[in-house]
Formats: structure tokens, sequence, C-alpha cells
């Protein structure tokens, strides 16, 4: 009996080695899209009433009583209240101190102690990347302090209720009429309007708040504006590097990332 020869197969294996890079580099960028396309949703998180977002990813609230809130990391899972009453408006500065209006106006920063400032009278306040502090007084000026809130300058008293900061010195600001603006050695206006609220993500994100609780957000420095669908009933918003977070007027939490969280 003669023996039955097989031919051997070609595999290709060049050939398989190419279409497996190849599915790789689709599932990288399909998964890729998939964490950049986050919808906003509500978290666990009730009874607030501001957010701001450390340098590091750190989450600050302050709630609905008063009280203070940091989160333990940066997906916003666990919080610890800080010593502290009667706040309301919160913003945090590339050195991890938090700033935050009281009730009555008055300004405090904090760095595992609470320290007054001079500051009065004001209703918003934010910390640019270059450290300086921006505020918003009750009577709709603006002022500046470039010395960790020792002196403040008025820069505009003209009727402005919000302000954020951007990259390379650029300030924002929303009018009390729902008007935007920047600000950059002169004041122009944007053709948003109808908003109460705005943040500028480290990335030159801009997030708005519209005074129907919608959210908007630019991504060519305020020339156009796009409405988010997904969220509603929104009242104050801040932006991080991972992405953007918000208190709904009921003070529910909201978030949406823009990166992929294990």
């Amino acid at each position: 009996m003669s023996a039955i020869k097989l031919a051997p197969r070609d595999y290709n294996f060049q050939s398989f080695s190419q279409r497996l890079r190849f599915g790789a580099l689709v599932f990288c960028v399909m998964f890729s899209s998939w964490a950049h396309a986050e919808i906003w949703h509500s978290t666990p998180v009730s009874a607030m009433r501001d957010v701001a977002v450390a340098p590091n990813g750190i989450i600050w609230l302050t709630g609905k009583d008063g009280a203070v809130w940091v989160s333990d990391n940066i997906y916003g899972s666990s919080f610890t209240q800080i010593p502290g009453h009667d706040f309301s408006r919160i913003a945090v500065g590339l050195d991890g101190t938090a700033w935050v209006i009281k009730s009555d106006g008055t300004l405090w920063k904090y760095a595992n102690t609470w320290v007054q400032t001079t500051a009065s009278a004001m209703q918003d306040v934010v910390v640019a990347p270059d450290g300086n502090v921006w505020l918003v007084g009750e009577n709709g000026a603006i002022w500046v302090s470039n010395d960790q809130g020792k002196q403040f300058a008025q820069i505009e008293n003209n009727g402005f209720s919000r302000v954020s900061a951007g990259m390379e010195g650029t300030v924002w600001a929303v009018k009390s009429d729902g008007t935007v603006w920047k600000y950059a050695n002169a004041w122009v206006q944007t053709e948003a309007r109808a908003m109460q609220d705005i943040a500028v993500a480290p990335n030159g994100l801009i997030w708005l708040v519209g005074k129907n609780g919608a959210i908007w957000s630019s991504a060519d420095d305020g020339t156009t504006f796009s409405q988010d669908e997904h969220a509603k009933g929104i009242e104050n918003i801040a932006a991080g590097r991972g992405g953007a977070w918000a208190v709904g007027s009921n003070g529910t939490l909201w978030r949406k990332l823009s990166s992929p969280q294990f």
C-alpha cells in the first residue's frame, strides 16, 4: 500500500498578521470613539449646589446646606466632607487650594485650614491656569488677584454674573442678560445667548449652561455652539482634563467623561 502524501496548506501568515493588525486598529479607533462619545448621565450624589474640578481631576462640591465636599478619586465615586458651612460657589487652583464664596459674599480659601480674604460682596470665583483668581461681584463687576488673594483689582463693571478662565489668559464671562463675552485685553461678545453658567476645559473646550437648563459646548473658541441633547435641568457646570461635571437644579450631580474610566 502506498502512502498518501498530504500537501502542506498555505496559511499565509503574513496576510493573517496584517488582518490581525488591521482589526486591532479598528477596535482601538472604535473604542476611542465610544469613550469620547459618552453621554451625560446623573450620579447618585444629590443635594449639591456647585461643582469644581481640580487640575489633578479631584472633584469639589458645595452642598445646598453650605457644606464642602471633596472626592476621594477622580471618578467621584465617594466624597469626604470638609469642615465649614454656608459656602456656595467654589473653584480650585493648580496647587490644590480651594477658593469658595460664602452665602454672605465673602471669599475664603482652603488648604487644610480656612483663611478669609479681604474680598466681599462676591458671587462667583474661578482660578485661571496661570494662578490668577478671578471674581464676579454682586454688583456685576469683575475683579482679579495675582497675589493669592491679598489684593484685588477691578477689571470691568458691566452686569456680569459668571466667570471662567482658559489658557493664554483668556477670560470668559456670562452677563446677567445671558450674553457670553471673552476678554483678552478687550471684551468681545460671542453669539451665545440666554446662558447662565460657563466653564473652560484645559483643552480649550467651552461648556455653557443655558437659562433653560440645556448644556452647550464650543470647540472653536466661541465661534459656534452646539447643544447636547442628553442633559437637561442643569444649573452649574465645571470642566477638567477627564471631562465635565454639572449640578442640576434639583441638586443632582451629573458627569460626562471624555476618556475611558476603569
